[in-house]
């Protein structure tokens, strides 16, 4: 005879372990798993307030990129709102003052500001990942093959990395920008190459080897795991929340950079935030109404914000992802 259905001290055990078996077999163990050191991270995040704000900037920005496209194909006039050819004919004399047409008034080609600040965010958002990922990625890869082959390989990749923090990313690009031409995909690939071969190349090392000698990496070699098998398993999972912060970092750090090159000219970029403060500047004074402060802290304003929300997020993640300063 059956034992009774409402027995729950009887079916619990056996339950509960045919599930287990088959979820661990059919792989949906190992995601669930994953769900919840997810979910588990993003409570420790969500808590960080500094975090939050700055998660709630970013995608400010990021409705801001996304909404020059929509603008400029439903409400904005092409000829007028262009960002780079743009000039509204209505207006006696260029620039103008912020009025309900043009929300923060035209420069002195007579350009809506508010356009090129919306077409410029999207140039910025551009370089800021494409500068993170490529550093992320260079420097993942010279981390984990000097820490876990360690040796002569760990010697000679730590000797050039620690000759590219000699150079710093800054000068290197102004110099470069003289001799070739640095659109904005260049300078991101450039920098992030440049910024994953020195500083963030040996701080990951550090962390890949810190990991390296734990024990349960340990019992995957002795059980035949591969140089490839370890890695994939056991070190770069373990070596995301570090590379996810140093990539909110390298973020700002680029979208400073770019600023800087286009304002001496460095770079080939047609718009940017670097690009419109240094065209204001040739002609800041030149205004019928003084001074042309409505053109000019638009994005001086967007890059300070847009590299504070990044930082924010970062610190945020550090916070959460260290355990050191988690015990305190």
């Amino acid at each position: 005879m059956l034992p009774n259905a409402h027995n729950h001290d009887f079916f619990a055990p056996a339950v509960y372990s045919s599930w287990e078996a088959l979820l661990r077999e059919t792989g949906t163990w190992r995601r669930d798993k994953s769900l919840r050191g997810f979910l588990a991270g993003w409570e420790a995040f969500s808590s960080h307030r500094v975090g939050l704000i700055g998660m709630a900037l970013v995608l400010a920005f990021a409705a801001m990129a996304f909404a020059h496209p929509i603008l400029m194909a439903t409400v904005w006039n092409v000829s007028t709102y262009h960002p780079m050819v743009g000039f509204d004919e209505d207006a006696a004399s260029h620039p103008t003052l912020p009025s309900w047409k043009h929300l923060l008034g035209t420069d002195s080609m007579g350009r809506d500001v508010l356009s090129q600040l919306l077409y410029s965010t999207r140039t910025s958002f551009g370089i800021g990942l494409l500068a993170g990922i490529t550093a992320t990625v260079v420097a993942t890869l010279i981390a984990v093959f000097a820490a876990y082959y360690g040796g002569t390989l760990d010697m000679v990749l730590m000797a050039f990395s620690d000759a590219f923090v000699l150079m710093p990313p800054q000068i290197l690009l102004l110099v470069l920008g003289i001799i070739i031409e640095l659109p904005w995909p260049v300078l991101a690939l450039l920098y992030g190459l440049f910024a994953g071969l020195g500083t963030q190349a040996i701080t990951l090392r550090a962390h890949a080897a810190s990991i390296r000698v734990k024990p349960f990496v340990e019992y995957a070699r002795l059980a035949g795991g591969g140089g490839w098998h370890v890695i994939r398993v056991h070190l770069l999972p373990n070596m995301a929340s570090v590379m996810l912060v140093n990539m909110m970092f390298t973020v700002t750090q680029s979208v400073l950079v770019e600023a800087i090159l286009s304002f001496f000219g460095r770079s080939q970029i047609r718009m940017s935030w670097g690009t419109m403060i240094w065209f204001t500047q040739t002609l800041f004074h030149l205004s019928p109404y003084g001074t042309q402060w409505h053109a000019i802290l638009p994005p001086v304003l967007c890059i300070m914000i847009f590299c504070g929300a990044f930082y924010m997020v970062g610190r945020a993640l550090d916070d959460t992802v260290n355990p050191r300063l988690l015990k305190r």
